[in-house]
């Protein structure tokens, strides 16, 4: 399930100021149908970086024609 916009900004709140992890987002979320997988990979990145937005030259770059 792809995450949205409105659910990143409350994971990330929800991760920075409660402290959640994935297995309570995943139990307080049931309807949205989250995976434990994809919000693990989600925290992950929001504990290493702090954001949710893919950065600027992150990636694989244009090839050359």
């Amino acid at each position: 399930m792809v995450f949205t916009d409105k659910d990143k900004a409350a994971i990330t709140f929800l991760r920075v100021n409660k402290h959640y992890d994935a297995k309570r987002l995943w139990k307080e979320f049931l309807i949205k149908n989250w995976s434990l997988r994809g919000l693990n990979k989600l925290l992950k990145k929001i504990d290493e970086t702090e954001f949710i937005e893919r950065l600027n030259g992150v990636g694989q770059p244009r090839s050359v024609r």
